[in-house]
């Protein structure tokens, strides 16, 4: 299923152009807050009307400012869950869950199915107010999910919740993203993205624009300001392929490279992602097999860009990219230029591990 969007938003002194087109999974709007995110999807929901533009899903033209054309909220068959639950604190989570479908006639719901999904089981006979924050996340989206929507909007699911209640729900959402349907996903947070996302729209400066793989989105200028970030990152997808209990180690295979990570609760073969900060990354012309660096990876130097605070290096080996922030005296020291090769130094305990 395709989302395309290509509109124009101008609200009093705000104004967004969105051009985007996704396939994926979980399509995630990343930016700071303020940028727009929320408006976004409320436009694909048909909640706010933009100035101009075209909004369509899996084929079906939601939104056509030529023709006038714009399908109503309730016939886009769109599951929307808010930054708050917005549960109804007099009913049950059973009750909560299955408004949607009474609403709507439908004599069979998958309510089974959802609970199970979602772990809902002990809470269906409780109310809202005695609901933890992700607990009562998780009937939201399950309210949500009974309606039957093609495409589930989750806007900041995880916002205001703390660490705890956050890494409860996070495995969920993980499920729901291979069971569910499309997800279009709102945050700010480094790591939902990180962990989430298949595609990435950054949100900011006006403009939405691109559906890019994370580690693509990362790598570009503007996902430093949306993000907030200090430094680029480098976003890498493997698999645990084996654990060392002994030296609190887990070991990754990123893309047929070896590499060492604190000891992870990962089951050997799942996939995950490793972020690496690019300041974390040091170059050597040979192996330094004196250093206390774990991860030591044979790359070249792929391109140089010159910043104001340093020189961004990208490698590559085989189907491995990483980025490496070092500043000019190195640069002219190691004579860095493209097709060297080097060694790519990260210590195992700055790879910070978000799926």
């Amino acid at each position: 299923m395709t989302l395309d969007v290509s509109c124009q938003i101008e609200r009093g002194d705000f104004s967004l152009e969105i051009d985007f087109s996704s396939d994926a999974r979980i399509t995630c709007l990343f930016g700071r807050s303020g940028s727009g995110k929320t408006t976004l999807a409320e436009v694909v929901a048909g909640l706010i009307r933009p100035r101009s533009g075209r909004v369509a899903l899996d084929g079906e033209v939601l939104f056509d400012d030529s023709t006038g054309l714009s399908i109503p909220t309730w016939k886009r068959r769109i599951g929307y869950v808010f930054q708050d639950a917005r549960l109804f604190p007099h009913m049950t989570a059973r009750d909560n869950l299955l408004y949607g479908p009474r609403r709507a006639g439908d004599p069979r719901p998958d309510l089974e199915e959802i609970v199970a999904l979602l772990g809902l089981e002990a809470l269906l006979e409780r109310r809202p107010g005695v609901l933890s924050g992700g607990e009562a996340r998780r009937v939201a989206i399950g309210r949500a999910l009974l309606t039957r929507p093609r495409l589930l909007i989750l806007d900041e699911p995880l916002s205001g919740l703390d660490g705890a209640r956050r890494g409860e729900i996070l495995p969920y959402l993980d499920q729901l993203s291979r069971a569910g349907p499309p997800i279009l996903y709102v945050s700010h947070a480094v790591e939902e993205v990180a962990r989430l996302a298949d595609r990435v729209v950054l949100v900011g400066d006006g403009r939405a624009v691109g559906a890019e793989p994370p580690d693509q989105a990362f790598d570009r200028p503007e996902a430093e300001t949306a993000a907030g970030l200090s430094a680029p990152l480098s976003i890498l997808d493997g698999r645990v392929s084996g654990h060392d209990p002994a030296g609190c180690a887990t070991r990754i295979d990123l893309a047929g490279t070896p590499f060492l990570s604190p000891l992870l609760d990962v089951a050997p073969g799942e996939r995950l992602r490793i972020v690496v900060d690019a300041r974390d990354v040091a170059l050597a012309l040979t192996d330094p097999i004196d250093a206390s660096f774990q991860n030591r990876l044979p790359m070249r130097v792929a391109s140089l860009e010159t910043r104001g605070d340093g020189v961004l290096t990208r490698l590559e080996a085989g189907g491995l990219t990483l980025k490496a922030l070092v500043t000019p005296q190195a640069c002219r020291q190691l004579d860095l230029t493209p097709g060297l090769p080097v060694i790519a130094l990260v210590k195992a305990t700055a790879a910070a591990r978000y799926a």
